[in-house]
């Protein structure tokens, strides 16, 4: 038998530790919740840590698990996010590719927002200035 390589020897997503219906985390430094308090029709998704390609998988995840629900918003509240490498970029660009709106939520660490400003991203998302007014709609 043989294992892809995205894949522990577990079943599980490299570098991904599943870990309850709400929460998500990574083997590093990373962690993705869901916060509930937002409408239904609302995924809020808390992102905490430090983001690169080993750290991913747990982003992703909560990601197509909001997709999956068909959430009409998704907003990410990078508010904790002390790193993020272009692999993070990334995965943020694809998402905002995807159906329903993607909101970036902050206030933002000054590596995320050096991150956006360098790379001309700042003006490609939609950008809040906290919480409450990505999942209002303010952004």
């Amino acid at each position: 038998m043989t294992k892809s390589p995205e894949f522990a020897e577990d079943g599980i997503p490299q570098g991904f530790v599943a870990s309850g219906p709400h929460t998500y985390k990574s083997r590093g430094i990373a962690t993705v919740t869901r916060d509930l308090s937002a409408p239904p029709d609302t995924w809020l998704l808390v992102v905490r840590g430090e983001f690169d390609r080993d750290t991913l998988p747990c982003l992703r995840a909560a990601l197509d698990d909001a997709y999956a629900a068909e959430a009409e918003r998704i907003a990410l509240d990078l508010s904790g996010v002390t790193f993020g490498d272009s692999s993070f970029l990334d995965e943020l660009l694809e998402a905002r590719g995807r159906p329903g709106r993607l909101v970036l939520a902050g206030p933002f660490t000054g590596q995320i927002r050096r991150l956006l400003e360098l790379t001309g991203t700042d003006g490609v998302f939609a950008l809040a200035p906290d919480r409450a007014a990505a999942v209002v709609g303010l952004a």
